[in-house]
């Protein structure tokens, strides 16, 4: 291990406390975790908010009046902040599956869904506070979201206005919202999201989530496309990072993070491998685990 890996929480706490909410952020803070992972879309009106589903989702939104949503709601990109407002977060409905994976995620009752600003505002508060800012676009999708440009200079626009001076990494499964911000902001730090396996896959050959890179997989040295592309971090899932992989990834200049990192064994492997950074649910499992290492 060539370093000690960031930590970072992923959307906050999820393990812990509801997702991407401010009670979340606030418990990394005051349990010394060095690093934090959030979402962001744009609302109607513009205004970047902190959510990963494009649908307001139903495993952890009530309406108003209480009620769990019985089906994923309105689309994030057609409801004004108000109305995204409206929704508490605050708490996983137990009768969802999706509910039942973090029995141990304590409610907070009342969070509502934060504002990048709300976020910037709180983390720069700490300059050491390491940020990862996932921007959330569809490449396959076009109805739920705008392009990705508008995505890119929107999030730009608040980490300016913001001042932040915190170390900063900006990361996406759609490369082009990536490629847009290496013209708006090149030296913000770029992250390059992968998965390689599965449904959701964004990584094969005339990938849409590539941009202009989906032509060069045909070499098939994913670490070379992102150093081409002049990514400084390939953020993967863990399970498609090996010994072997992470050495040709280094040659390359790039560091590595990897997620969604929960289970101890798979922890103690991405210790082990010596990653750049970890994203986890359980981020005091996964400290522990690191200071036990040392």
């Amino acid at each position: 291990m060539t370093s000690c890996p960031v930590i970072y929480g992923h959307r906050g706490a999820r393990g812990v406390l509801p997702e991407n909410t401010m009670e979340g952020f606030r418990w990394l803070r005051a349990h010394g975790v060095p690093g934090v992972e959030i979402d962001v879309q744009l609302g109607a009106d513009g205004v970047p908010v902190v959510i990963h589903d494009p649908l307001i989702p139903a495993q952890l939104a009530r309406d108003a009046g209480g009620r769990w949503l019985s089906a994923p709601g309105p689309k994030v990109v057609d409801l004004t902040l108000a109305e995204l407002r409206g929704y508490d977060v605050g708490r996983l409905n137990p009768d969802h599956p999706y509910g039942r994976r973090y029995p141990d995620q304590r409610p907070a009752d009342g969070a509502r869904i934060p504002t990048l600003a709300d976020f910037l505002s709180w983390a720069g508060a700490d300059s050491e506070f390491v940020i990862n800012i996932e921007i959330k676009s569809f490449a396959d999708r076009s109805d739920l979201g705008p392009a990705p440009e508008a995505l890119a200079e929107t999030v730009v626009d608040a980490i300016d206005t913001h001042a932040i001076a915190n170390p900063l990494l900006v990361s996406s499964f759609d490369w082009r919202v990536l490629e847009a911000l290496e013209r708006i902001a090149p030296k913000v730090a770029r992250g390059y999201l992968t998965l390689e396996a599965g449904d959701e896959k964004n990584i094969y050959p005339d990938s849409p989530w590539m941009g202009r890179a989906a032509a060069q997989w045909a070499a098939n040295d994913l670490p070379g496309v992102i150093a081409q592309l002049g990514g400084r971090h390939w953020c993967a899932y863990h399970r498609e990072v090996t010994a072997e992989r992470l050495s040709a990834t280094r040659a390359r200049g790039l560091r590595v993070t990897v997620w969604t990192v929960n289970a101890p064994d798979d922890i103690a492997r991405m210790i082990a491998l010596g990653v750049d950074g970890i994203i986890t649910d359980y981020p005091q499992r996964a400290m522990d685990m690191l200071s036990a290492a040392r």
